[in-house]
């Protein structure tokens, strides 16, 4: 009888570690689909819970691992309308050397509990589908030559920028070309977050060619400037992430906050 058990034990490993690796593979493929580059990269691992759950039903970790890749906007959503029947207790990604709406990004990494997915779809289609997301944390560092590059793209004032970061402040200097004045720039300020998605210029000083604005100058780059990155509109999140706090040191911008997967938007 012992062996039999053994044997019948093997067997569900075996079968079970087979339609695990195609669900890997799958799960790789799918994702990459979505995304742009030609040295773009993606790895899935996943981690059963158990035999008795079923091969691939509850999922103890997931993990998403991409670098090298251009997308414009967040690959990965969840369709509430799906079965929810299979769960991954912890879906953790790992994200290196990206770009996402045309803001170079170091490294994302996040933890999301609780996600569930479409079971009959993964096993009959080998399609991945998420129904459902918990709420977990993550973090986002970019480098300060990435942020300038970012602000020359987003705003069409901006001919020339660099970004430097420092312990608490960011120095933006360049030259814009504005509405009443073409002048060289500087602007020495704290980065913070309004509303969890957009990061924020304030307490600045401001010059121009050398001389202290104006409080209506002063005012009039704020608003040009601000936000400098918008996560929703610019990056395309849709409310993946809240901003909690903002570490500025040695060069490094990094945001730490919430973490969830998006519903997909409709269209």
């Amino acid at each position: 009888m012992i062996p039999f058990v053994l044997g019948l034990l093997g067997a569900l490993f075996y079968f079970g570690n087979a339609e695990l690796h195609r669900f890997e593979n799958s799960a790789a493929r799918d994702i990459l689909s979505k995304l742009h580059g030609e040295h773009a990269q993606v790895r899935v691992h996943a981690e059963l819970s158990g035999l008795v759950s079923g091969p691939l039903g509850d999922l103890a970790r997931v993990t998403i691992s991409a670098r090298d890749f251009t997308t414009e906007g967040l690959p990965l959503f969840t369709e509430p309308e799906l079965s929810k029947k299979g769960l991954v207790r912890e879906l953790r990604i790992d994200l290196l050397e990206f770009t996402l709406g045309g803001l170079k990004v170091q490294e994302l990494q996040a933890a999301i509990p609780n996600c569930h997915f479409d079971y009959g779809m993964a096993i009959s289609k080998r399609k991945i589908r998420l129904s459902e997301s918990g709420v977990g944390t993550g973090s986002v560092s970019i480098r300060q030559d990435d942020l300038g590059a970012f602000i020359i793209k987003k705003f069409r004032e901006i001919k020339r920028a660099t970004v430097k970061v420092t312990h608490g402040r960011v120095l933006v200097e360049g030259y814009g070309e504005f509405l009443i004045v073409n002048t060289n720039f500087t602007v020495d300020a704290k980065l913070t977050v309004l509303n969890g998605t957009q990061l924020i210029l304030t307490d600045a000083v401001i010059l121009f060619d050398g001389v202290p604005a104006d409080e209506l100058s002063r005012k009039a780059l704020l608003k040009t400037l601000n936000p400098v990155v918008d996560l929703n509109k610019d990056l395309k999140l849709y409310d993946a992430v809240s901003v909690e706090s903002i570490i500025l040191a040695d060069g490094f911008l990094r945001v730490i906050g919430k973490t969830r997967l998006p519903v997909k938007p409709s269209g």
